[in-house]
């Protein structure tokens, strides 16, 4: 075998101690989020500063893999339209049947469910039984399983712009019930230091996952992938995770009203 001129071996050699003292620098994505306080599952601050679970499952996901990640607060329609224009990597949440008529044409990549919670209607514990005609929800959700209730007039739904004020609401019975995550509804009413004061109504069945928080992306399929393949291969760390930020709670968990 013919050996390398010396020059030529001695610049591959720089070049290899240059590799090693400068590896590759991680790759780089800005991530659109949802302005919204939906503590534990994720909430922005007044500085727009991202935190709950969804955050520190995404920076873990980020550390795994290499990545940095930037997040980017902004409200629900105007997220999906910074990122159709391709002015954001990913968002998170989403969901296919979230703003699909500003997604037409398009080829998102979903993930797969990526935080675990049941959806249930909260009501004063007194009238969990009781039909529920007047609904909390907060501002910009339209929940699809009571659109049939909805047009057919025997539901009305009563808007606020974030969780604490609609269990407010409940509390004060200027609503029959709200809907939410379940962990949202027992964090806020641990919060306001009435756990209890509100139950999942059993006039109105809780939703499965169909609406699960995912994350997306226009432009990033591999990224997308890649997520996926972390969903399923840190499933000790993920569920250590959930019980720090209480989203193991499932309706048997739900505290019993005061006696």
């Amino acid at each position: 075998m013919q050996r390398l001129p010396a020059w030529l071996a001695h610049l591959l050699a720089v070049l290899l101690l240059l590799a090693a003292m400068h590896p590759a620098r991680a790759d780089h994505f800005v991530i659109g989020v949802e302005d919204v306080d939906y503590a534990p599952i994720m909430s922005t601050g007044a500085r727009g500063e991202f935190r709950g679970y969804a955050r520190e499952l995404l920076d873990l996901f980020a550390r795994r893999h290499g990545h940095s990640f930037s997040y980017v607060a902004l409200p629900t329609k105007r997220l999906t339209a910074e990122h159709v224009m391709g002015h954001l990597d990913g968002v998170f949440p989403d969901n296919p049947s979230w703003e699909a008529e500003a997604k037409r044409g398009l080829t998102l990549n979903y993930s797969e469910p990526a935080v675990p919670f049941q959806d249930v209607v909260m009501v004063p514990a007194a009238r969990r039984d009781q039909p529920v005609r007047n609904l909390g929800i907060v501002r910009g959700y339209t929940p699809k399983r009571f659109l049939p209730l909805i047009q057919a007039g025997s539901l009305v739904l009563t808007e606020a712009g974030d969780p604490s004020r609609l269990i407010r609401m409940a509390l004060a019975g200027r609503v029959d019930g709200v809907q939410l995550a379940l962990p949202v509804a027992l964090y806020q009413l641990e919060q306001l230091g009435q756990p209890g004061a509100l139950l999942p109504s059993t006039a109105l069945p809780p939703t499965d996952y169909a609406y699960h928080y995912r994350l997306s992306s226009l432009r990033h399929a591999g990224l997308v992938a890649q997520f996926n393949r972390f969903l399923r291969d840190e499933q000790p760390a993920l569920a250590a995770l959930q019980r720090r930020y209480g989203l193991e709670d499932k309706l048997k968990t739900v505290p019993r009203a005061a006696s």
